[in-house]
């Protein structure tokens, strides 16, 4: 039958037969059901059993069973619960004996044609205590299934919580039930197995849990196991899916009131399609939707209490490669699925895009990054002394090649070699006689000597070496001059940044502080501005499918319900698989929760914290609050963000006191927070759906975002002042320049005093036998000559 077609125009006329079968004492249990050929009706009740022929309107069979032999005892017989096949019958229920003063709960298994008991078998160990199981009370119910190829019964016990599954053994003529093995779970379930039913597969059975605290709509839900074969140790076997999920919600489904969740009442299943009959006899139908389908779009038919899920396309991220009543599987790693077309199976993503588990889409990260204001303070360099960097700059310890142009060195030594060509060119002019240029030579020598600084202008000598002199001067005055402005670091730059050299004439040190008064009781005022800063967090969902609609944010309080906070700039990426929303924060101590709403999976998350900036000067001060922009991105390799995550923001203010380079000038102060944005104990629920099952990833319609703002007391106070100030500077490189000629003065003074006289000496001393060797040869010639004539 097709439900989707039934309406108020068919009207079947029943027909009644009235037959009398037992006129006797009062039945507490009595059940009645047909068997699978429709050919007879089967009730058990607590003092017979009977078979109804359905063609012949006559009751084929009725037997007593207040006299039931089992082990070495008699005693009575009081089903709780019973299902059939075509020629034999399961009945759970208890064998009452010694004048119903104990029982036992047992398994019973009847042939149907004719009546009788193939088999008697005790489900639980112990014996129970007390008549109380001979009157029907509701905490005593319990349920019974047999799966389709009638080789398996499940067995549902209300009152200890638990399902019992007998596996079955023997043939046609004789059944037994060979073993039993127990699902008993969680304690957060209560009526576990209060029905149950095996869909159209012997290892697929359906639970009815009757109070679970997984929904907010649903009271009960349906626990759908699979492999039940392959899983027959206790604890070994957990839920596939359960019913209902973020897929199948039933909310909208009406109810009586808006508050009150759903209650299930009973389920029954028929060719994989699954029935649900509610607490207040409305009717769920969920067929079995095709691959690449699910049954989640709830259909009133005519006003009948009867809701039909239509199939709809899996959601984005998640994809069915086989029919049935459940809800879409979640896409694995670098796999995505849009959600706009029936998916068997998720795509392949890009090599280089950001494809986590669930995607719906290719995502460059790169455009989700995290970034900070605020960084570490610089320590004070080593050489904190101008004289001392002086010193370093002409004697550097180590130096790459590359720089080597940016050292004095090099320039002391292009001025060295200029000054050696001009000696070479005078010295050349005077010894060729070159009479012609000459007389330039002797004007140069004339300006040489009135730019001698070491020997006062006595030699012309002189005054090339002062060119050196001026050279390395000059390069002490722009070193200086740099040097000076390279404060403060917020607005000037190293002195030689360009070759790694952090030197700068700032002098740093930073200590965490208390914001206590002044001695007068007052406070800085950079405290007021920050304290009084407006924050607005934006929150960047990356990889779902998540619509602003979906979007819900709340103020914790202490005390009453949340109040509602409205968003702003809720904004969609173009492809629609990420999206952003701000939101004002009432206070720098608010506890806000942000629900996403739906069936999505979310691959990344990005909180943005943001701050105005605002200035104020006066007499002595300038005060300045910067513009707070910071964002954290967060995700797990191949994960999503859990179903329930908890973010921390601890606000730290960050004061940079900067003293004036100029004495005359107004002390900065510069105010920023930095927030550290961290999350509490996981990211991924990986590790719990690995421990409790995979079904709990679709169980929850709603991702809660909880953070959890938190100003820290104490406050960071970083301090910066000039190492050397204008008329300092001024001073120190003159004396420097002052002591350099000194010593080049006092070099060509020990030149004169000392290297020139040994000169001198040594020169005469060689001269000396070079004139005694030629009067000798003069005389010699003379007497030779003489002997001649």
């Amino acid at each position: 039958m097709n439900l989707t077609t039934c309406g108020n125009n068919l009207k079947p006329q029943p027909v009644f037969h009235h037959t009398t079968v037992w006129n006797e004492d009062h039945q507490e249990h009595m059940f009645l059901k047909v068997d699978p050929q429709e050919k007879f009706a089967y009730v058990f009740a607590d003092s017979f059993i009977l078979s109804y022929d359905l063609f012949t309107d006559q009751i084929n069979q009725i037997n007593k069973t207040n006299s039931i032999v089992f082990g070495n005892s008699y005693g009575s017989f009081a089903p709780y619960a019973f299902d059939l096949k075509n020629d034999w019958a399961a009945v759970a229920g208890f064998h009452l004996v010694q004048n119903y003063s104990r029982s036992k709960q047992c398994l019973y298994i009847f042939g149907l044609q004719p009546l009788r008991i193939m088999n008697v078998s005790v489900i639980g160990a112990d014996d129970i205590q007390g008549s109380e199981r001979t009157s029907y009370t509701r905490d005593y119910e319990m349920s019974l299934s047999i799966n389709p190829s009638g080789t398996t019964i499940a067995i549902g016990e209300l009152q200890l919580n638990k399902v019992t599954i007998a596996y079955l053994g023997g043939n046609e003529s004789h059944r037994f039930v060979s073993k039993f093995h127990e699902i008993s779970e969680s304690e957060n379930w209560s009526g576990f197995g209060y029905s149950i039913s095996w869909l159209n597969d012997d290892n697929t059975l359906a639970v009815l849990v009757l109070k679970s605290t997984n929904h907010t709509s649903s009271k009960s839900e349906i626990q759908v196991y699979k492999n039940i074969f392959l899983n027959r140790t206790r604890g070994s076997i957990v839920p596939t899916f359960v019913i209902p999920n973020n897929q199948q919600t039933l909310m909208s489904i009406q109810r009586s009131k808006s508050w009150r969740k759903h209650s299930f009442r009973r389920i029954r299943t028929r060719s994989n399609n699954l029935l649900i009959q509610l607490k207040n006899v409305d009717i769920v139908y969920i067929p079995s939707a095709d691959a690449g389908f699910c049954s989640m779009e709830p259909v009133l038919i005519n006003f009948l209490n009867l809701y039909v899920l239509k199939p709809r396309p899996c959601v984005s991220g998640s994809y069915k490669n086989t029919s049935g009543p459940g809800p879409c599987t979640i896409c694995p790693p670098r796999t995505k699925n849009p959600g706009n077309y029936p998916s068997i199976q998720c795509r392949p993503c890009n090599l280089t895009a950001f494809c986590s588990l669930g995607a719906s889409d290719d995502v460059n990260l790169t455009d989700f990054n995290s970034y900070i204001q605020t960084f570490s303070y610089p320590d004070t360099p080593i050489i904190d002394d101008y004289d001392d960097l002086l010193l370093l700059k002409f004697f550097p310890a180590n130096i790459e090649w590359s720089c080597f142009i940016f050292t004095p060195l090099f320039w002391t030594l292009m001025a060295t070699i200029l000054c050696l060509m001009v000696w070479f060119i005078m010295f050349f002019i005077k010894r060729r006689r070159l009479n012609s240029i000459d007389i330039y030579r002797q004007r140069a020598k004339i300006v040489f000597k009135h730019t001698d600084l070491i020997g006062e202008g006595e030699r012309w000598i002189g005054g090339l070496a002062s060119v050196i002199i001026f050279t390395i001067i000059i390069y002490c005055t722009i070193f200086a001059i740099f040097y000076f402005y390279s404060y403060p670091i917020e607005k000037a730059e190293a002195v030689d940044k360009t070759c790694g050299n952090t030197q700068r004439n700032t002098k740093f040190d930073n200590a965490l502080q208390l914001p206590l008064p002044e001695t007068d009781g007052t406070y800085w005022k950079i405290f007021d501005m920050l304290n009084e800063q407006p924050f607005t967090m934006t929150i960047h969902l990356v990889n779902t499918r998540a619509q602003c609609n979906d979007i819900t944010v709340e103020r914790n309080r202490r005390t009453g319900t949340p109040l509602s906070i409205v968003e702003t700039n809720c904004t969609l990426s173009p492809n629609n698989v990420s999206g952003s929303f701000s939101f004002n924060l009432p206070t720098h101590k608010s506890s806000v929760r942000v629900g996403i709403n739906g069936p999505y999976f979310i691959g990344a998350l990005r909180i943005c914290l943001h701050g105005k900036s605002h200035a104020e000067t006066d007499d002595f001060a300038v005060h300045e609050l910067h513009e707070l922009d910071v964002c954290t991105l967060f995700y797990a390799n191949n994960q999503t963000i859990g179903r329930s995550t908890d973010f921390i923001v601890r606000l730290i203010k960050v004061i940079n006191v900067t003293k004036p380079l100029h004495r005359n000038d107004r002390t900065y102060y510069g105010g920023i927070f930095a927030p550290f944005i961290t999350y509490t104990d996981i990211l991924s629920d990986e590790l719990y759906f690995a421990e409790k099952g995979e079904y709990l990833r679709y169980s929850s319609r709603q991702t809660t975002v909880n953070i959890q703002l938190r100003e820290e007391i104490y406050f960071v106070q970083n301090n910066q002042s000039p190492i050397i100030r204008r008329g300092a500077l001024f001073f120190h490189t003159l004396l420097f320049s002052i002591s350099l000629i000194e010593i080049f003065a006092m070099f060509f003074l020990l030149y004169k005093l000392w290297f020139y006289p040994i000169h001198q000496r040594i020169q005469r001393s060689q001269n000396d036998p070079a004139e005694d060797v030629l009067q000798s040869s003069q005389s010699h010639i003379t007497i030779d000559v003489n002997f001649v004539f």
